[in-house]
């Protein structure tokens, strides 16, 4: 019998453990073909997690559990855990079940056809107007970034075998959607609400998604280091305009400037253009350093149990 692992990421999840488990374990029950575990990947959490999830561990072999030394983020637990497992398939859900267990019948019944990689596209949410626009802007600008979209995004996926190996021969990539849309594999969208938060707080706040979108807008590119040398071009066309506008305005139009006025202006913009080229210059060494170096190694695991 195939195989597949849950991989639920958590931090401070104590009030939700038990219940990820047992909305799960009707999923599973649908699927008798299909052996199932699931791994919990532990970002150093400070309540009660950790003796939970031990406790839990010791009366179900199929529960699996590490702890990292220090709190890594979502996406280097989640890519860390990957690295983990040897299935013939895994899934990533939230513990905060906000986003559907059933939907891992949809993502399972598009995997048997065929399907590497499936992934969930929410086209609904219950959030602020504001973080509304915040993501709305951010869609525009990544997309002018890279001249195309991301399919996936933050939320529930799942991957075949082949699919997980391609991802741990891939460098970490802060924002885990990018390197998603990246992998060759025919993708599968399959839509869906996403539901309310039933216990606990989030650890999510606003920061951490500007953060999170941060790390998506320079993923896989360096357009945004280019930035500094098309500035450059451009107070380089401004200097030049305002040096023949004052050559002409100053010997033909005599038009009278206070004595250094335009010279001073001029200097300025040629300063502006030149300091702008070379941060160009320097942030297009720094971009394929960043590409070639970021983030290879991954999260230190302080304990594992069942794996």
């Amino acid at each position: 019998m195939k195989e597949v692992t849950i991989i639920c990421p958590i931090y401070n999840e104590e009030q939700n453990i038990q219940l990820f488990i047992d909305n799960f374990k009707s999923i599973f029950q649908e699927h008798k073909d299909l052996n199932f575990s699931i791994l919990f990947a532990d970002n150093a959490s400070t309540d009660n997690s950790n003796q939970i999830l031990k406790s839990l561990c010791e009366k179900n072999k199929t529960i699996k559990y590490i702890r990292y030394a220090k709190n890594y983020g979502v996406m280097k637990s989640i890519y860390t855990a990957i690295h983990q497992i040897n299935t013939d398939g895994c899934c990533v859900f939230d513990c905060d079940l906000q986003d559907d267990p059933k939907l891992l019948s949809n993502f399972i019944s598009h995997w048997k056809n065929g399907y590497k990689v499936v992934f969930g596209k929410r086209v609904k949410r219950k959030e602020s107007f504001i973080l509304s626009i915040f993501r709305i802007f951010f869609k525009k600008i990544s997309y002018f970034f890279r001249g195309y979209n991301i399919g996936p995004e933050s939320g529930t996926w799942f991957f075949d075998k082949t699919a997980v190996e391609e991802i741990k021969k891939s460098e970490f990539d802060p924002f885990l959607p990018a390197l998603i849309e990246r992998l060759y594999f025919e993708k599968k969208t399959v839509p869906y609400e996403r539901i309310e938060r039933k216990l606990g707080l989030s650890q999510f706040n606003f920061f951490n998604y500007l953060s999170y979108a941060l790390d998506g807008l320079v993923s896989g590119t360096i357009k945004p280091l280019r930035l500094s040398i098309y500035f450059s071009f451009l107070f380089a066309f401004i200097s030049l305009c305002s040096a023949f506008y004052f050559i002409v305005a100053k010997f033909y139009l005599n038009i009278f400037f206070a004595e250094g006025i335009a010279a001073m202006i001029i200097i300025n913009l040629v300063s502006f253009s030149l300091i702008f080229l070379f941060f160009g210059i320097l942030g297009e060494y720094i971009g394929k350093l960043y590409q070639k170096k970021e983030n290879k190694e991954l999260a230190i695991i302080l304990s594992k149990i069942n794996i």
